[in-house]
C-alpha cells in the first residue's frame, strides 16, 4: 500500500532501499562481469558493454529478486509451502533457493514450457505442476493455490521486494561503469526494468530503455495506451518475455513513471542477434537476452557516442531452435 501511495503522490522510490537489499543478498550472488563489445561498438558507434547476468547463479538474474523476497520473511514463514510460477528462469532460481534455504516449494509451469528450461530444473527435488498455456494463466493459478493453502507466493515480477532485488543489477553497473548513459534490458512482466529505473531515478544522466518483441509488446502498449492491455496471442521466439501483465501490476505503474523509452524488435532481428553473440563473443544467449542486442544492432546510430550497457539476462535455449537459427542466420553478420 505504501508503495502504490508513493507512486500516486509522485514521490521517487529511494535507491537506498535497493542498496540495503544488495548489502543483504550480495554474499549469495555473483557480481556478474561487464564485458566490452568491440564489434557491437564498431557497428553502433556507441561504447557497448554486456552485463552478463546469464552467468549468475541459477543461470539468470532472477535469483536476485527471490533472495530479496526471502530476506523479508519471518522465521515461521519458512514452515509454510512456497509457491512460484514461471516459464523457466524464475523456476530455476526458485528451485535453487529452495534447495539452499531448505523450504518446501511447489512450482507451477505452463504446459508449453521449453525443453531447455525444463532440463535446467529437472534435477531439483521440487514438486512441479503444469497448468495453462501462457505465463498469465499459470501465474493466476499459482496465486490462487498460495492463497488456498496460506502459502508464501514468490511472484516473478509483481512484488516490491522482487523489484528491489532485480534493481541490484544497477548497483553493479554503476560500480563498474559510473558514467553509463544508457541501459537496455528485456521486458516481460517488468520486474527487472522497474528495479533498474527506480535505482537510477535520481540520476537524469542515465536512461533506462525497455526491449520487447514486436509480437509481444504488452508493457510498451500498456504504457503508450495508459492502461494494461490484454496478452498478445501472436507467437514470439522470446518466450521468457511473453505472456502479459497482471491487472494493476506495480511494474506497470513504475514503467509508466520512470522508464525512458522502449525498443521493439522483429522476430528476425531477435534471431539474427543470437549467432552474432555466438560468433563474436563465443557466448550462448536465449532469445529474451537477444532483445537488447537486436535493438542496438538496428539502432541506426541512435546511441552513437554514448556508453551503453545491454543486460543479457539468461542463456536457456532449446537446441533444436538454436540449430534452426544458426542454419538461417549464422553468416548474416
Amino acid at each position: 500500500m505504501d508503495f502504490i501511495y508513493a507512486i500516486m503522490k509522485n514521490i521517487p522510490i529511494s535507491y537506498k532501499e535497493i542498496e540495503k537489499v544488495y548489502r543483504q543478498i550480495k554474499h549469495n550472488l555473483l557480481h556478474t562481469p561487464l564485458q566490452y563489445s568491440h564489434r557491437l561498438s564498431k557497428i553502433s558507434g556507441a561504447e557497448v558493454y554486456f552485463k552478463q547476468e546469464y552467468a549468475q547463479i541459477s543461470g539468470s538474474f532472477k535469483l536476485r529478486g527471490i533472495l530479496s523476497k526471502l530476506y523479508t520473511l519471518k522465521r515461521e514463514d519458512f514452515t509454510k509451502q512456497f509457491v512460484a510460477a514461471s516459464t523457466g528462469n524464475h523456476a530455476a532460481a526458485f528451485a535453487h533457493a529452495s534447495r539452499k534455504f531448505g523450504f518446501k516449494g511447489i512450482l507451477f509451469l505452463p504446459n508449453n514450457t521449453g525443453k531447455a528450461k525444463l532440463e535446467a530444473i529437472e534435477h531439483y527435488p521440487i514438486e512441479k505442476i503444469f497448468f495453462g498455456n501462457s505465463s498469465m494463466e499459470t501465474e493466476k493459478k499459482a496465486t490462487e493455490h498460495a492463497n488456498e493453502i496460506d502459502g508464501v507466493l514468490i511472484h516473478p515480477y509483481n512484488d516490491v521486494e522482487i523489484i528491489k532485488g532485480q534493481g541490484t543489477i544497477g548497483i553493479e553497473i554503476r560500480q563498474d561503469l559510473p558514467d553509463v548513459d544508457y541501459i537496455l534490458a528485456p521486458v516481460g512482466g517488468g520486474g527487472l526494468i522497474s528495479g533498474l529505473s527506480i535505482y537510477f531515478s535520481n540520476d537524469d544522466s542515465v536512461n533506462i530503455i525497455g526491449c520487447q518483441p514486436e509480437n509481444a509488446s504488452e508493457m510498451y502498449d500498456s504504457v503508450r495506451l495508459n492502461k494494461i492491455v490484454e496478452p498478445s496471442t501472436t507467437p514470439t521466439i522470446s518466450d521468457a518475455t511473453a505472456g502479459g501483465i497482471e491487472d494493476d501490476a506495480l511494474t506497470y505503474h513504475i514503467c509508466k513513471k520512470y522508464i525512458d523509452g522502449f525498443e521493439l524488435s522483429s522476430e528476425e532481428e531477435i534471431m539474427k542477434a543470437i549467432p552474432f553473440i555466438i560468433k563474436y563473443h563465443q557466448t550462448l544467449i536465449e532469445p529474451s537476452s537477444a532483445l537488447p542486442v537486436a535493438a542496438l544492432l538496428n539502432s541506426n546510430g541512435k546511441y552513437k557516442g554514448k556508453k551503453v550497457v545491454l543486460v543479457l539476462t539468461g542463456k536457456k535455449i532449446d537446441i533444436n531452435l538454436l540449430k534452426d537459427i544458426l542454419v538461417k542466420y549464422s553468416n548474416y553478420y
